[in-house]
């Protein structure tokens, strides 16, 4: 019994330890963390920069700034289905405020492309780009999407482009309210790292492809 208690103990000491390193510790940890997750790039000459569903406040504008860089001659512009609020009060949807950024950006409309159907998830997205490398006989296509997004985008293209000649060349675009350097010290920052490890999870345990 006495043996059994000094072996508690000392299990008990050694996770202190390793909990006080860990704290001490938790910045250059959480730092390294972020930047081993990200996944940037470099830029190579594309025929065409994919513009994802969601974050409107970042996406469509690095795209547009891509394009106006001469990084690719045309813009895809993904079709998220509607939502049923955007529905009902006939609201632009995430890829009307796209398609109008763009445009405010000047990125001219013979240079913009929208691909079909409407998709519900990246993996949905993936398999539309698919089809339109398929028909256009595409090589290179940059995907600009936010730092922490990259990793489940490379991970879902690269599989979903599995037997092609194309190749995605994913860009990591900062976030307006936090970087890999002090993620956790905003909200939004936390909730989307946390979010991505568990939709990572999710898209390894069940697509196959």
């Amino acid at each position: 019994m006495i043996r059994l208690v000094f072996r508690l103990i000392k299990l008990a000491a050694v996770l202190l330890v390793l909990g006080a390193a860990a704290w001490f510790f938790r910045t250059p940890l959480l730092r390294s963390a972020a930047h081993a997750w990200v996944v940037h790039e470099p830029l190579a000459q594309a025929d065409g920069i994919l513009v994802l569903g969601g974050g409107r406040d970042w996406r469509p504008f690095a795209a547009a700034n891509l394009y106006l860089n001469g990084q690719a001659p045309r813009v895809l512009v993904l079709q998220p289905e509607a939502t049923p609020s955007q529905s009902f009060l006939q609201q632009p949807t995430e890829a009307e405020i796209s398609l109008a950024i763009l445009a405010k950006k000047g990125v001219p409309a013979e240079a913009i492309e929208r691909l079909a159907p409407a998709v519900t998830s990246t993996r949905e997205e993936a398999l539309a780009l698919r089809d339109w490398a398929l028909q256009n006989q595409a090589k290179h296509i940059v995907i600009p999407t936010d730092p922490f997004h990259t990793r489940r985008v490379r991970w879902i293209f690269d599989r979903a482009l599995v037997g092609t000649s194309t190749e995605v060349h994913v860009i990591a675009t900062p976030h307006p309210r936090y970087t890999e350097e002090n993620w956790w010290q905003d909200e939004e920052g936390f909730l989307t790292f946390q979010n991505e490890l568990v939709k990572s999870l999710y898209y390894l345990a069940n697509y196959s492809f």
